[in-house]
C-alpha cells in the first residue's frame, strides 16, 4: 500500500511537470515566433526614426549656424 501511495505520488508529480513543461514550451514558441519579432520590428522603426530626427537636428543647426554666420558679416 505504501509502494502504492508512492507511486501514485510520483505518477502525479510526473504528470504535473510534464503538463508546466508543456505550457512552458508554448510559452516559449510565442516569444519566440511573436513577440521577439514584433519586438524588433517596432525597436527598428525606433532606431530608424531617431536617426532621421537627428539627421533633421543636425540640418537645423548648421542652417541655424549659417544664418547667424551671414548676419555677422
Amino acid at each position: 500500500v505504501e509502494a502504492g501511495a508512492r507511486y501514485a505520488a510520483a505518477r502525479t508529480a510526473l504528470e504535473r511537470v510534464d503538463v508546466e513543461l508543456a505550457a512552458t514550451s508554448r510559452r516559449l514558441r510565442a516569444l519566440e515566433r511573436r513577440w521577439i519579432p514584433a519586438h524588433e520590428q517596432a525597436l527598428a522603426a525606433l532606431v530608424l526614426a531617431l536617426d532621421e530626427t537627428e539627421r533633421e537636428d543636425a540640418v537645423r543647426v548648421r542652417w541655424f549656424a549659417e544664418r547667424q554666420a551671414h548676419r555677422g558679416q
